[in-house]
């Protein structure tokens, strides 16, 4: 049983089981350096305010560098425990001032939002290599026509440059929450204590300006006992896996050996144990399984938030390491699924063929009829439809002189005139037609090179702005741990 200085006089030790049950030590590593620098921090407020005398503000922050190991083994409830035992152990009685006027409570909140907003700014960073991974290959592909897909069925004829800037949108989305998320993870709730605050009269604002954040958490309440940033988070993660699964299952799904449209590198794919003509998807498969732990703590968190009285309860704890599991899954998956889409193949051929067989332009067709003969849609619908219907059951390729026919003859029956042959193959054909979706954000071709160079813009300031953030904070964190109190310390009595 290890010497615990938080009982006191107060109760009797803690049994070992019911220390390593409730304790969090394991999962507190990521928590030691900013629990550190929030000490600091704090002492350096508590000097300001003439709560303590500069010499022992100066060894008590001497002390808390020289903490330099996390030793989870050591039988303490939390890091922030193991950090108090050491520096009382260093400095002696006088280290227990180290707490005045905090709390693990406001400790704990801040820690976290320490860690978790670095982390944003370093998965933003990593997405936004992902999303240039994406345009570069779109770039590549930008006249290759592929289908795209309604209800699994073929619709009608895209890019594959058109259905990778699709995904790069919805990640860059996902962008712009993890941004605003960063936002209102970055206020600090020191000075918070317990839940009501301290008579200690501390600069809280101080405080947050020491450690890098925007501003504080205002009601100390609020301050200790939210944790919406963390769901906010948690849903943002949640968000970007239910997109890269979306996509792993375009390319489980587009690379079957029915289909063919893409084709996964050996080095993403696997074989079976008992069938040698097998290419499986495994890395594709386990992101979308991925998927559902991601949802699934996502899910869990919210179960454990729910109907939590206010102010702190230790249930907020077991919130950490779903959190730390979640964001190492789903920044490992970007890295992976990156790495696969530079690489990915891509047959033109055969999603030419896809496309031709399966009649991809029929809604094209029909809108000629429309405007050429100042038909109804519906009538020009059911002309197509027809159409459609016995080519079918002749096997007769759309690209064929025969189904030009079948067209025209389909044409006399609802008293229209022959569209001419050239009309016909130029709006049955997947490549040709394509250029004529001259619409906003469409799939031609020239609009898809408009689309990228936007785009490409917009990553790069992305990336810049979260680079200058992380700077900035590490160079706050170096300021604050090379803090003179000969310059700048002496209290206010």
């Amino acid at each position: 049983m290890s010497k615990d200085i938080l009982r006191g006089n107060r109760l009797e030790p803690i049994a070992s089981n019911a220390l390593k049950y409730t304790s969090s030590i394991d999962e507190d590593e990521v928590l030691f350096e900013p629990v550190k620098e929030i000490n600091i921090a704090h002492v350096i407020a508590l000097l300001k305010a003439g709560a303590i005398e500069k010499e022992k503000a100066e060894k008590i922050v001497s002390a808390i560098k020289m903490v330099n190991k996390f030793d989870k083994d050591a039988g303490f409830e939390d890091v922030h425990m193991l950090v108090e035992q050491r520096v009382i152990e260093l400095v002696g009685e006088d280290g227990g001032y180290i707490n005045l006027g905090k709390s693990r409570n406001d400790q704990v909140s801040t820690a976290l939002r320490i860690v978790l907003r670095k982390k944003i700014l370093e998965i933003i960073i990593l997405i936004v290599d992902f999303m240039r991974t994406l345009l570069e290959r779109a770039k590549e592909v930008k006249d290759n026509v592929m289908p795209a897909y309604t209800h699994l069925q073929v619709a009608q004829p895209i890019t594959f440059a058109y259905w990778l800037l699709s995904y790069h949108d919805m990640i860059r989305r996902d962008v712009e929450r993890l941004f605003e998320n960063y936002v209102r993870t970055n206020m600090c709730p020191m000075g918070a204590a317990a839940c009501a605050g301290t008579t200690i009269n501390i600069d809280r604002e101080d405080i947050a300006k020491n450690l890098a954040f925007y501003s504080i958490i205002e009601n100390t309440v609020d301050a200790v006992s939210s944790r919406d940033f963390i769901l906010e988070h948690m849903f943002i993660l949640s968000s970007i896996m239910l997109h890269l699964s979306r996509m792993c299952e375009d390319i489980i799904f587009l690379s079957n050996n029915d289909i063919g449209i893409l084709n996964v590198p050996d080095k993403f794919s696997s074989t079976s144990s008992a069938m040698p003509q097998k290419k499986n998807s495994v890395v594709a498969e386990v992101a979308r399984a991925y998927t559902g732990i991601v949802t699934g703590n996502f899910f869990g968190i919210m179960c454990l938030y729910k109907s939590l009285p206010l102010s702190y309860n230790l249930d907020l704890q077991e919130i950490t390491p779903k959190v730390w599991e979640t964001y190492n899954i789903v920044y490992s998956t970007i890295e992976v699924i990156k790495d696969l889409i530079s690489e990915i193949g891509f047959n033109e051929e055969r999603s030419y063929d896809i496309l031709v067989k399966n009649f991809s332009n029929a809604m094209e067709l029909a809108e000629k009829i429309v405007i050429y003969y100042k038909t109804p849609f519906r009538k020009a619908h059911h002309i197509v439809g027809a159409y459609v219907r016995k080519c079918l059951e002749k096997n007769v390729s759309p690209l064929s002189k025969e189904a030009y026919q079948i067209f025209c003859e389909e044409l006399n029956r609802e008293n229209v005139s022959p569209l001419p042959y050239d009309e016909y193959m130029k709006t049955l054909d997947p490549k040709t037609s394509i250029f004529n979706k001259n619409i906003e954000g469409g799939p031609n071709p020239g609009n898809i090179i408009s689309m990228i160079k936007e785009r490409e813009k917009q990553n790069f300031v992305i990336k810049e702005i979260a680079e200058k953030e992380l700077s900035r904070i590490e160079n706050v964190r170096l300021k604050l741990n090379l803090y003179d109190f000969m310059v700048s310390g002496g209290d206010r009595r």
